[in-house]
């Protein structure tokens, strides 16, 4: 592992396995793969989500590998920074830190297979394994199907599970409805987390928590409209289940003032999003000091896995049931067992594509 020789990135779509997977259209199955390749030989192979990926993959491959090529691909502090300078010295997030996150990714992809460990380890070895929860109650299942897919997911020996609100078309007694029919079934024990993707007025939320409050809920993650930090707080000081967001927020200072704020309960960055996994490192050490818990939300497990495992301060992690055809292109799929995910040893990231983009 020595110097950049090239990098390239291409968008793949992938058809859901169900119908019901495709609960944001069968654009939630794009995503923008990118490949770094060394001097030697030598690839690292990084991911991010599906917003403007023709224009990210576009990025990689055209302004980020003239401005890379020749580089040291162990500097990985030293690109991040010659790129912000270079391209985004202003703040920007959008697809900028959308490309940062795939390269970034395969940076550390990188520097684990050049030194035979996983990252993981290289991160600091905090454990072998974490809890793994499955995002299963997607909005277009009948009640009868949600109650079927959260008990099957927790009988397969999930952590937990989480059913999307606030989507569908329905009211707010009829998602508190749905909320309480999983909880009957699974029982008092099981975790139960709750999921709008931004679509709620602190108002409805409000209500919808109200409505609720009795059935133990772990965390309601992304409940208002454009996770605006003072909604959120304002959220938190009037209901009692716990907030939690961050999925696909890609500015480190977002979470830096929603933790200032006393905005969330849950801090829920993603390597796929929010800058790589370099930026998920500071985001844990900023959730660390403010003591509050980290858990991983917005799919890619094969990404967010070695930060969760490596890092002190790393918590649960999402399977995404929409991201089930995702998995199909992964030469081998980490499944977990008895609730826990465990961490790959093989060097480097841990996964890798059957086939190339």
């Amino acid at each position: 592992m020595t110097r950049i020789r090239r990098i390239t990135a291409a968008v793949r779509r992938v058809a859901p396995r169900r119908e019901a997977d495709s609960y944001q259209g069968l654009e939630s199955l794009t995503f923008v793969q990118c490949q770094v390749e060394c001097e030697d030989g030598l690839t690292g192979t990084g991911v991010t989500g599906r917003f403007l990926a023709p224009q990210v993959a576009a990025l990689l491959g055209a302004e980020f590998c003239e401005a890379l090529r020749g580089n040291d691909a162990r500097d990985i502090e030293a690109v991040g920074a010659s790129l912000v300078a270079r391209f985004n010295p202003r703040g920007m997030t959008g697809a900028f830190v959308a490309a940062l996150s795939a390269l970034d990714m395969a940076l550390w992809d990188l520097r684990g297979k050049a030194l035979g460990q996983p990252v993981w380890r290289l991160i600091g070895g905090a454990r072998s394994a974490v809890p793994a929860y499955a995002t299963v109650g997607l909005p277009r299942f009948s009640e009868a199907e949600l109650v079927t897919a959260c008990t099957e997911a927790l009988a397969r020996g999930m952590a937990g599970v989480k059913m999307l609100v606030g989507a569908g078309g329905r009211s707010l007694a009829e998602d508190a409805a749905r909320v309480r029919a999983v909880r009957a079934a699974i029982g008092p024990a099981a975790a139960l987390m709750l999921d709008a993707n931004c679509s709620m007025s602190v108002a409805d939320a409000r209500r919808l928590c109200g409505m609720i409050a009795d059935c133990d809920i772990t965390w309601f993650e992304e409940p208002v409209i454009g996770n605006d930090i003072e909604a959120l707080a304002t959220l938190r000081r009037q209901v009692t289940i716990p907030i939690a967001a961050g999925q696909m927020v890609g500015s480190i200072t977002w979470f830096r003032d929603a933790l200032a704020r006393g905005a969330l309960d849950w801090v829920q960055p993603n390597a796929a999003f929010c800058g790589g996994i370099s930026a998920m490192l500071r985001i844990l050490a900023l959730a660390e000091a403010h003591g509050v818990p980290v858990a991983g939300a917005g799919g890619w497990e094969m990404a967010n896995l070695p930060v969760m495992a490596g890092h002190a301060h790393g918590g649960m992690l999402e399977i995404h049931g929409a991201h089930a055809a995702l998995r199909d292109l992964l030469a081998e799929e980490a499944v977990p067992e008895a609730g826990l995910l465990h961490a790959p040893e093989r060097p480097g990231l841990g996964f890798a594509f059957r086939e190339a983009p």
